[in-house]
């Protein structure tokens, strides 16, 4: 919850009471901060249950492990995780809980705050959407190689 609040989209959707999309909005922008999912497991934990009446506790969504803590605290899902993860070392852990920093610091987990983390995205966002306008200012829009041979050879 405290990483949906720092993107002000997401926190809109929490102040309106739409969960889903907040949630959803949040994997949609770990993916676009994440594309290459092939070399990474990410591990998302979210609050209470996917819906009202859901029995659902994990699901996979387009590469993510999306886990649900349901009565417990995601919080507490995150402490195990990290005490069933073989090399703790190896992990990223996103929160700015004081508690579960703490945590993952005594098993030399790698830690970065909620805030920390939007600052980075923000960060890649803007280099992202710089590079996208200059390539459209130059006209150096990223084609395939057919495309390049249609644009040689037919009028």
């Amino acid at each position: 919850m405290n990483l949906m609040y720092k993107f002000p989209d997401l926190a809109f959707c929490l102040g309106e009471y739409r969960l889903q999309d907040a949630r959803t909005g949040l994997l949609v922008h770990l993916k676009r901060h994440f594309p290459d999912l092939k070399q990474r497991k990410i591990l998302v934990f979210f609050d209470g249950k996917k819906h009202l009446l859901s029995d659902c506790y994990s699901e996979e969504w387009e590469g993510f492990s999306i886990h649900y803590s349901h009565e417990k605290k995601a919080d507490e899902l995150i402490i195990g995780y990290l005490n069933y993860c073989e090399v703790p070392s190896q992990c990223l852990v996103v929160t700015s809980d004081k508690e579960i920093l703490s945590f993952a610091r005594r098993l030399r987990a790698k830690r970065k705050s909620s805030e920390e983390f939007y600052s980075d995205w923000v960060k890649r966002e803007t280099e992202v959407d710089e590079t996208e306008f200059n390539h459209l200012k130059e006209g150096l829009t990223p084609s395939s190689e057919s495309d390049y041979w249609e644009r040689q050879f037919l009028p």
